[in-house]
């Protein structure tokens, strides 16, 4: 019998037809039954492992990450920078079920100071790079969470046990939490502080009104400015921060921390997040006697017609235009001495408006530019006249004043 060669390119194509039917009875992306099977031992024992930097460890900065391990992937969270308020948060994910993208992280939700959970667009492929705006984020433990979707589009009707993961597989869904902690910093000063002869008050302590905060308040430390030791006092927050029983005309120093109590809810456990420690603020008690007035001049007076246009309030009410008179002068107060410390004076009684006057220095001579309703040339006005002892506060920016002098001056 005779046979013949095929030719290699006849070969070659029946080769081809072969593989090509071959493939086309295996479904369109269908996965291999071996990552079926990686896929379905996964979901039967499915367990997350977190590693890196967690809440309990160290607050919010940039490196900290957590990566969150399963069997069918990991994701990671990672503080990439912190620039003032804004926080760039990026996620990375590795799949591994071979065959394409199974898991998706979808979205960043972060809890809000009121309660609220801030949502952040989807993720490209589960990496996601996300700029978080810390001043809105509450106080205590808080979170940066992702969850994880399945975005498994293969066919798998030809997959031993299919229908009994199809399920399991279609509305799989894992919220992974970065939790970390959070407290403002504290800056003390301003025009929060008040001093008298023997108490000051820093202000009043610090009130978290976040969700999820079962107390807050602020530690105060506070010393004679020439003591080595510091004592401290706790305040709840709202409270004013008043320390008693002081020294007259004596600097003291202060700083203080906010502390949170929340509860994890991670643990279920009541964590105390305490913020870092202000800078020293000095401040210091008015003296506990009136200044000793040697003598007080009220010279170079002068009337003056001042004239104010009519206006409209906002309501509709129309106020008529008038004139008033003030009588202008040069005040002149000189104390007997200066106490160590002063930082200037205060004088009611010298201004057309009843508002007070302060002139800082700490000599013994002041000069103010004073004023009187109406014509009080040649008359006489009573003034009281105190030190201060700090440049800080809330009157004007000023405290620690000491009792009033009382003094009567004719106008010339």
């Amino acid at each position: 019998m005779k046979t013949t060669r095929k030719p290699l390119s006849v070969l070659l194509a029946v080769l081809l037809l072969v593989s090509t039917l071959a493939f086309a009875a295996v479904p369109a992306g269908a996965v291999s039954e071996a990552d079926w099977n990686t896929l379905r031992a996964g979901l039967d024992r499915f367990t997350v492992k977190e590693t890196g930097t967690n809440y309990d460890k160290v607050h919010l900065k940039v490196g900290a990450a957590v990566t969150f391990d399963t069997p069918l992937y990991a994701l990671t969270v990672k503080i990439a920078a912190i620039q003032g308020a804004d926080c760039t948060v990026q996620t990375t994910m590795k799949q591994k079920v071979g065959g394409g993208e199974h898991f998706r992280a979808t979205y960043l939700a972060v809890n809000y100071r009121d309660g609220e959970s801030g949502d952040y667009p989807e993720m490209d492929r589960g990496v996601g790079t996300f700029v978080v705006d810390l001043s809105k984020i509450g106080d205590g433990v808080c979170w940066f969470r992702v969850t994880v979707r399945s975005e498994i589009g293969y066919e798998f009707n030809n997959m031993p046990g299919y229908a009994g993961y199809r399920d399991r597989i279609n509305e799989f869904e894992q919220k992974h939490a970065f939790y970390f902690q959070n407290v403002p910093n504290l800056v003390l000063g301003g025009t929060n502080v008040k001093a008298t002869a023997n108490a000051i008050t820093i202000g009043t302590a610090y009130k978290s009104y976040s969700q999820g905060v079962t107390a807050s308040g602020t530690t105060l430390y506070y010393k004679a400015a020439n003591a080595k030791k510091w004592s401290s006092k706790s305040f709840a927050g709202g409270k004013a921060m008043t320390v008693k029983k002081l020294k007259a005309g004596t600097a003291y120093q202060f700083k203080a921390a906010i502390f949170v109590k929340s509860v994890s809810p991670e643990t279920g456990k009541t964590l105390t997040t305490k913020s870092p420690v202000s800078k020293v603020l000095t401040v210091r008690t008015g003296f506990g006697a009136a200044p000793e007035i040697k003598a007080v001049k009220a010279t170079g007076a002068k009337t003056k017609r001042v004239h104010v246009n009519g206006y409209w309030e906002t309501d509709g009410d129309w106020h008529p235009a008038y004139d008033y008179t003030i009588t202008t002068y040069q005040l002149t107060v000189t104390l007997k001495s200066a106490p160590k410390g002063m930082q200037g004076i205060k004088v009611t009684g010298a201004h057309s408006s009843g508002l007070p006057l302060w002139a800082k220095g700490k000599g013994t001579t002041f000069t103010l530019n004073a004023s009187a309703a109406g014509n009080k040339i040649g008359k006489s006005v009573k003034l009281s006249i105190c030190t201060y002892s700090n440049k800080l506060g809330a009157d004007s920016g000023h405290s620690g004043y000491s009792p009033a002098a009382k003094k009567s001056v004719t106008i010339r």
